[in-house]
């Protein structure tokens, strides 16, 4: 899936929405919707501020999203949302994108010293022999 595609699906998801809804919402048909998720289409300028209205976000984060024009581009720095604004599905897609993000993450567990005997030993060493 494109850029596109997950922060269609994200945002879908959050509302509780299928492509049909959103389809309607914007004013396009579902075929429409489903090349936007699954396909490298993007959307007709035209569509842009439908988008945004329906899904309840900024314009320029769906020229973002699909790649219409670049973060750098608008010479502005990204706001972080306070999190006390956002709605609870929209927090929830924060969560759940982030939990997803941290799962391809890989954490090695380093084991702290002990004492035997009197001397550290350093126990992670023996596991990388």
């Amino acid at each position: 899936m494109t850029r596109w595609g997950d922060f269609l699906t994200g945002h879908m998801k959050a509302r509780g929405w299928n492509q049909a809804q959103l389809a309607g919402a914007v004013g396009v048909d579902g075929a429409t919707v489903s090349n936007w998720i699954n396909k490298t289409a993007k959307p007709k300028l035209e569509k842009v501020q439908p988008i945004a209205t329906a899904l309840g976000v900024p314009v320029v984060e769906v020229l973002v999203a699909t790649e219409l024009i670049s973060e750098d581009e608008l010479s502005v720095t990204r706001v972080v949302p306070d999190p006390d604004l956002l709605s609870d599905e929209e927090l929830l897609h924060q969560l759940a994108k982030r939990m997803r993000q941290r799962r391809t993450e890989v954490i090695v567990p380093v084991a702290p010293p002990v004492k035997i005997a009197g001397r550290v030993v350093n126990r992670a060493s023996r596991w990388s022999q």
